[in-house]
């Protein structure tokens, strides 16, 4: 309640209708004179925060500790004591993501381990195994091996980045350009460009017996441009073009070999940029999903209706993103503290918090939906196998419209 002063007037400012009391029965809004002060802003200011803690620090304890009730709380209709699950969602979502995101930056999920480095960087390089190869005690054949293969990376990043380059380079970056500078040389020596295919693929299993296979996994043939595989199209025969499907690939993998120069590491890394940013999408398409799957295994129980199935998953998932982020904290922390007995309690707390969010399903189905042990532990292993299937199908679906999209 305010500290302003009620207005004598029974009209409502907001909705105009006729108030009885304090409060308008149409719209909620408080009959209360419009003019305010400083101090009665900081007072407002200071109440709603107090408000929403109170609220949020007593729905987080019930929801941690009680998984389940919540959800019966609200389906009996006691809802104001908690905070709204809707907004309790958006609330800790945005909170988890936001932490999640900070912490990892893509370049750092596929980096090789070694530290990037910028062309400055490797031409500082380039001079000190110039300055030791012309030192007269210096016969070294590694440095000469090492300045000759810098020499190629320098020339090559001048070609395609200009003398400029403001990006950094990894070593696997590195390595792709000087296979790029490779290929062109064998080019300039009237190579063909099927002995040409054989030499990188060899080189490649020779670098990352990982790999062997063309810019992305896929192969888009000699074409440089869309128009110059276009054309090459229009001039076949039409039972021998390529399908609409095939073409459409085609198109895409080689804007992406004209966007990233062949640059893989580049694209992993707005890929996963891309795919990290799906994660809140995911869940958000999965939650209805998952309300869906409780409705199914509990279709007997009629005093459930579907919403109440959707409000429980909500719940869950709140949860879920706060023991995540518990973890992840603890994670943190564990690689700061230096003593050893602190790092083993640490580690202990980790344990317990990732075993808690292993049962906390089983506990808030078990507080829910009161059933017995053996049944919910059933379906808990069905909601659990299921839910899986379909968010491992939903990130792949996700994945491929990142990729598409990029």
């Amino acid at each position: 309640m305010s500290h302003l002063k009620e207005r004598k007037e029974k009209n409502c400012l907001n909705c105009s209708a006729e108030v009885v009391g304090r409060y308008c029965h149409v719209c909620g809004q408080e009959n209360l004179e419009p003019k305010e002060t400083v101090w009665h802003l900081i007072q407002h200011f200071f109440n709603d925060i107090t408000h929403f803690d109170g609220k949020f620090f007593e729905t987080v304890k019930f929801l941690m500790w009680k998984p389940g009730f919540l959800s019966k709380q609200y389906m009996a209709g006691r809802r104001m004591s908690y905070l709204n699950p809707i907004r309790m969602y958006v609330f800790t979502s945005a909170i988890f993501f936001i932490f999640l995101f900070s912490l990892k930056k893509p370049e750092d999920m596929v980096g090789s381990g070694v530290k990037p480095k910028s062309l400055a960087q490797l031409q500082i390089r380039q001079a000190d195994l110039a300055k030791a190869k012309a030192s007269k005690d210096d016969d070294d054949d590694d440095n000469s091996e090492a300045l000759r293969k810098l020499n190629i990376q320098i020339a090559k990043i001048r070609k395609v980045y200009g003398d400029s380059a403001k990006r950094t380079f990894s070593k696997s970056e590195l390595d792709e350009l000087t296979l790029q500078a490779y290929n062109d040389s064998l080019v300039a020596a009237g190579v063909s460009a099927a002995d040409r295919e054989r030499i990188e693929k060899y080189v490649k299993v020779i670098q990352n017996p990982e790999t062997g296979t063309s810019f992305l996994g896929f192969n888009s043939g000699e074409y440089k441009t869309v128009e110059e595989y276009d054309s090459a199209e229009q001039k076949l025969p039409e039972d021998l073009r390529d399908g609409w499907l095939k073409r459409r690939i085609t198109h895409r993998l080689i804007t992406l070999n004209e966007e990233y120069h062949a640059d893989r590491v580049r694209f992993r890394e707005h890929l996963i940029e891309n795919v990290m940013h799906s994660f809140p999408k995911i869940l958000f398409v999965s939650l209805p999903i998952f309300a869906m799957i409780l409705n199914i295994l509990y279709f007997r129980h009629k005093q459930y209706l579907y919403v109440d199935h959707g409000i429980f998953s909500i719940h869950l998932y709140c949860g879920t993103f706060i023991l995540l982020l518990a973890a992840i904290l603890l994670g943190q922390l564990k690689g700061v503290v230096a003593w050893g007995w602190l790092k083993t309690i640490v580690t202990l707390l980790i344990v317990a918090v990732v075993i808690y969010m292993l049962i906390y399903l089983y506990k808030a189905m078990r507080g829910f939906y009161q059933q017995r042990r053996a049944k919910t532990f059933l379906k808990y292993f069905i909601v659990c196998s299921v839910a899986t299937v379909i968010n491992i199908f939903l990130f792949m679906v996700f994945l491929v419209i990142s990729a598409v999209s990029i």
